[in-house]
Parts: structure tokens; C-alpha cells; sequence
């Protein structure tokens, strides 16, 4: 892999890490204004999840480059497995120490920060193409 395809992705990922906090960020002050601090704190966690186990998942496969096809996917799904089990272990954890957890306002940071991590590696990847 190039330095060029290296440094987009390095910033693919940047920008999508950045819009998940930002939505964390506003998931967490509506549920604050809406139905309390409890509620802010379990949309923080939920987000918090998404964004600990994306990045775990990056600087898991990080350096492993494979020029085949095969190599590629299997590196990708390696990743996928690693942000899936470090989101449900921070995930338990929270709802095994957190007594206040407010289960909708978990969902929404959760659901919101994947769903934005998404759109943004989607918008940037056809920022690329340009």
C-alpha cells in the first residue's frame, strides 16, 4: 500500500472519529436537556462504545497490508470482529456498573454514532473519487 491510499485513510478515519463525537456530543445534550443527566451519561456511553471500538479495531490491523484481494477482506473483517467485541465488552461494562443507565438514550448514542461513522467514511470516500 501506497503512502498516498495510507494518508486517506488515516484521514477518512479522522474525519469520521470527529463526526461521531460531534454526534455523541449533541445526542448526549438533548437527552441532558430532554430527560435528565442520567440520560446524557448513557448516550455518552453509548457513543463512547462506538468511537473506543472503532478506533481499536483501526490500530488492531494497522501496518498488516496485503496486496490480494483475499488478504484485503480478511484484514477487514479481522478489524469488523475487533470494533464489534471491544463495543459489546464497553457496552456490558456499562450496564454492569452504571445504575442510572437510561436503555434509549444508550441506544440513540450508540446507534447514532455507528450510523454517522458510516455516512462519513461514505462522504469522504466520494471526496476521493473527485
Amino acid at each position: 500500500m501506497d503512502e498516498a491510499t495510507n494518508k486517506n485513510i488515516s484521514r477518512a478515519v479522522s474525519k469520521a472519529a470527529r463526526w461521531q463525537i460531534i454526534v455523541t456530543v449533541v445526542i448526549s445534550v438533548a437527552s441532558l436537556l430532554l430527560a435528565g443527566l442520567d440520560a446524557a451519561l448513557s448516550a455518552i456511553a453509548g457513543g463512547a462504545s462506538v468511537i473506543v471500538g472503532s478506533y481499536a479495531g483501526v490500530v488492531a490491523t494497522r501496518g498488516r497490508y496485503s496486496s490480494s484481494p483475499s488478504g484485503v477482506l480478511i484484514t477487514l473483517l479481522k478489524a469488523e470482529v475487533i470494533k464489534v467485541m471491544v463495543t459489546a465488552a464497553l457496552l456490558l461494562m456499562a450496564f454492569k456498573f452504571y445504575r442510572g443507565i437510561v436503555p434509549l438514550s444508550l441506544i440513540g448514542g450508540l446507534a447514532a454514532a455507528a450510523l454517522v461513522s458510516g455516512i462519513g467514511l461514505r462522504a469522504i470516500n466520494d471526496d476521493n473519487n473527485k
